[in-house]
């Protein structure tokens, strides 16, 4: 009888031991396509996010300065492992709108953004709190962030560069036209309130002398700045001095002036932007563009890109200082190529 029940026993623990070497033999296997799920398991409960994009919303790439902006936040997305989306809606504000839901559904965690209607955008981006804003200018409601612009200040150049001209020139009178963007016109945008603010100072300059701010348009493009020059030109022909709200508008105002007039020396063409081919006109001393007010856009867009890494990275955006520089014949020697 004890032999049969020592032999029970051990066939008991021969099949134990058996069981127990069947485990441990499983855990070299986990490399296999059925045991990798378990390691899985860890991820779901905390999956780890795909890496953010960051993105532009660009009223229009049409213009230099967006252009320009948008390759210095690319330049920053590439230099820091981001994918980058810029959506253009091309002046439409409905399709700004449709802009901004598309960079959202497309994983954009944060944005710059040029926003023709502001108080759209302010509806979309408070709906939206996780994305991060940083719009250009004045800060708009519901963005983090914006560019300082010293709106103040720039008018301040174009006046300064003009009267140092027309007092070298010994020009004693002549009127003054604008040609500005076409979101200028619109009262709830940030760059009503510039265009404003550049009037105040260009009207303060004009009192007691014989000048005179008469008339400014908003052309949609370069090819319609031209075209509005060529009316100023033939209705109110006392118009000598331009300031335009855009490089591209100044160029094509310069050229303009130039294929009307034989002599363009009593005319003055001032841009809020610059680039090498303003640079270029300048120094020619021929071309009606005599002034410019430059910065390095595509450094600045640089900078933008950074702090929409920022966010995407520590959930915070601060705002991106721009600066100029006054650059006319006294000084576009030191900026040509």
């Amino acid at each position: 009888k004890m032999k049969k029940i020592f032999a029970i026993v051990l066939s008991a623990i021969m099949l134990l031991s058996l069981v127990a070497c069947g485990g441990s033999s499983s855990t070299p296997v986990s490399s296999s396509p059925a045991a990798s799920v378990p390691q899985e398991a860890p991820s779901s409960a905390a999956p780890v996010e795909a890496k953010k994009k960051i993105g532009m919303c660009a009223m229009s790439l049409a213009f230099d300065f967006q252009i320009q902006m948008s390759d210095g936040i690319e330049r920053a997305a590439q230099e820091n492992g981001y994918e980058y989306m810029v959506y253009d809606y091309n002046g439409d504000a409905e399709q700004m709108l449709s802009g901004l839901e598309t960079l959202a559904a497309s994983d954009v965690g944060a944005m710059y953004g040029l926003f023709m209607a502001p108080e759209s955008a302010t509806s979309f981006m408070k709906s939206h709190p996780e994305i991060g804003v940083l719009t250009q200018g004045e800060i708009v409601d519901g963005a983090q962030a914006c560019t300082e612009n010293d709106y103040i200040a720039l008018a301040n150049q174009f006046v300064e560069s003009l009267d140092r001209y027309v007092t070298e020139k010994g020009i004693a009178k002549g009127d003054i036209a604008a040609l500005w963007l076409e979101t200028c016109e619109n009262e709830d945008s940030d760059y009503y309130d510039a265009k404003e603010d550049i009037k105040a100072v260009i009207e303060q300059w004009c009192e007691g002398k014989d000048f005179n701010f008469v008339s400014e348009f908003y052309p949609k493009d370069d090819e319609e700045a031209a075209n509005m020059t060529a009316q100023i030109l033939n209705a109110t022909p006392d118009v000598k001095f331009f300031f335009c709200f855009n490089n591209g508008y100044a160029i094509a105002a310069a050229n303009e002036i130039g294929a009307a007039v034989s002599d363009a020396s009593d005319y003055f063409v001032f841009s809020s932007e610059g680039d090498p081919e303003s640079f270029r006109l300048i120094d020619s001393g021929t071309s009606a563009y005599r002034a410019c007010a430059y910065m390095d856009i595509e450094a600045s867009g640089y900078e933008v890109g950074k702090q929409l890494i920022n966010w995407v990275e520590n959930g915070k955006l601060e705002n991106v200082v721009v600066s100029k520089d006054l650059v006319d014949s006294s000084n576009v020697k030191d900026y040509l190529g």
